[in-house]
């Protein structure tokens, strides 16, 4: 492993390069990202989506890179924290709970989760998340993926508000075809993107892609496309100047004086899900990141980093997150090389919110849909499907499987609990139904190397057979026990000497 690279000047333009070719990549995410926690509360919030979003990358970006350290990479809004976040808003809003409450108990879960993290940290759980069994980081991200797509169909077919995707299937003449077209073209950019230019970022190209089909239809089949206020099907206009950035700041507290506080159980599973949810996909993105750069990250560092900078974007009204794969590739690929390309990947977010927001509020919703589906079919593991060609990983695909049906069907909290209960009955089964026995011998075929007489020879050739030899192996716990009794027992009849090798025996319990 290489050690940590030193920002010095010679590396610099590299990070500030990098932080820009990143936030090209999550800026676009993250806008998207806020505006799915936020539209349920109705098209009016699209904006403050947008803006929460665009705090969120500023906020990650400054401040967890700057605590997190580690190299290359970059922090943004995520999928994970967008699916829990919206999963909780369209909850509460088909409950009958008030627009404030809705808002505040979004502060309070971001605010909490991000205090969870930084325990995480101190308590050095880190280094436990990242041995999280694969089907159930699997199952995690391919239910997160899943709900992605569902909840952004909607979107894309510029459903009426309340209607899910299975009900907008069976409602064809409510499809709006403005909104197909934009999604569609925006779909198409994206994935061919790779195809036509390495260079500029997937998402750019996609969202590029989906304005310039939104003007064409604007300018030659629906005029109404062309109004910037009350058109559902644009983002809208931004406030971001001191008095909407103070506003997002004093949203909460109006909440709580004009709603009361949400219960418990309405914070507190949602929160433990998006600071567990965050952490492991800052660290998976961690992983991948030394295994291309044989650098080394400090994973409870990185949670302290990483809490810390969701806990300042929930304080100025921005969108939770973790570290993103494809931001940080880009990254790497465009010239960064320390944790300062994260840092100036913030400070280019804040320069963009403050001079692009005019150009953000044309921003087609589909568009911003459209690459949500994108990213959640790709955030499912299709490669898991080769599982079931083999009987011996069988049983790891049906735990990958019960995971996505948890999170789709009950919670994400849920599904991380019948993961890690699945898997450890996975690695009991292992256990048991390994032989602990690698080899038997017999004291008369079995000599050491200390040179022995003749008739210490005699006598082992005699009654050596009476001496029987158990190598043993892997792990002896209280589920192997009995296997091992089992295997010794016969030869305790005749045996007047058992030898047990422990040379190979990887841990007892």
């Amino acid at each position: 492993m290489t050690t940590a690279t030193t920002p010095t000047p010679s590396n610099l333009s590299g990070d500030i390069w990098g932080g820009f070719a990143a936030m090209l990549v999550a800026l676009p995410s993250a806008i998207a990202f806020g505006v799915t926690i936020f539209s349920p509360l109705g098209a009016d919030f699209g904006a403050k989506g947008a803006l929460a979003g665009m705090l969120g990358v500023t906020a990650l970006g400054l401040i967890a890179a700057t605590f997190g350290g580690t190299q290359r990479l970059i922090s943004a809004p995520c999928a994970p924290a967008a699916a829990v976040l919206s999963a909780l808003t369209i909850q509460m809003v088909q409950q009958g709970s008030g627009v404030g409450v809705v808002v505040l108990t979004l502060f309070l879960v971001a605010f909490i989760s991000s205090l969870i993290q930084i325990a995480f940290g101190l308590l050095r759980i880190g280094e436990l998340i990242k041995y999280m069994p694969f089907p159930v980081v699997s199952g995690y991200l391919s239910g997160v993926g899943l709900i992605i797509v569902m909840s952004q169909l909607p979107k894309w077919m510029a459903l009426p508000k309340g209607m899910n995707w299975w009900q907008g299937m069976q409602a064809i003449e409510l499809w709006q075809p403005a909104s197909l077209i934009v999604g569609a073209a925006t779909a198409a950019c994206m994935v061919w993107a790779p195809h036509i230019s390495k260079r500029v970022p997937a998402v750019i190209v996609g969202l590029l892609g989906g304005m310039a089909c939104y003007w064409v239809l604007a300018l030659t089949m629906w005029p109404e496309l062309r109004q910037l206020h009350n058109n559902p099907f644009i983002i809208g206009p931004l406030a971001v100047g001191g008095e909407g950035f103070f506003e997002s700041l004093l949203d909460p507290v109006k909440s709580l004086m004009e709603s009361g506080m949400p219960t418990v159980s309405q914070i507190a599973f949602p929160a433990l899900t998006l600071a567990v949810l965050l952490s492991i996909d800052t660290l998976k993105t961690c992983v991948v990141l030394d295994s291309m750069t044989g650098s080394r990250h400090d994973s409870n560092k990185e949670l302290i980093g990483q809490g810390l900078g969701n806990l300042a974007s929930s304080l100025i009204g921005g969108t939770p997150g973790a570290g993103t794969m494809g931001a940080t590739l880009v990254n790497k690929a465009s010239g960064g090389t320390t944790y300062l390309s994260g840092v100036f990947q913030g400070v280019w977010s804040l320069l963009a919110i403050v001079l692009l927001t005019s150009l953000i509020a044309w921003v087609p919703v589909s568009a911003l849909a459209a690459l949500l589906i994108v990213i959640g079919v790709r955030m499912i593991d299709w490669h898991s499907l080769q599982l079931l060609k083999a009987k011996d990983t069988v049983l790891d695909f049906v735990v990958i499987l019960l995971v996505v049906v948890v999170a789709n069907t009950v919670s994400l909290i849920a599904a991380s609990g019948v993961g890690v209960a699945m898997a450890i009955m996975l690695f009991l089964r292992e256990q048991i139904h390994t032989s602990t026995i690698r080899r038997k011998a017999f004291g008369d075929k079995v000599f050491s190397s200390r040179v022995r007489g003749q008739r210490e020879r005699e006598v082992l050739t005699e009654t050596g057979a009476q001496t029987v030899i158990y190598e043993l192996q892997g792990s002896l716990f209280f589920g192997t026990t009995d296997q091992l009794y089992t295997a010794i027992e016969p030869e305790l009849k005749h045996a007047k000497f058992v030898v047990l090798d422990f040379l190979r025996v990887q841990s007892m319990r």
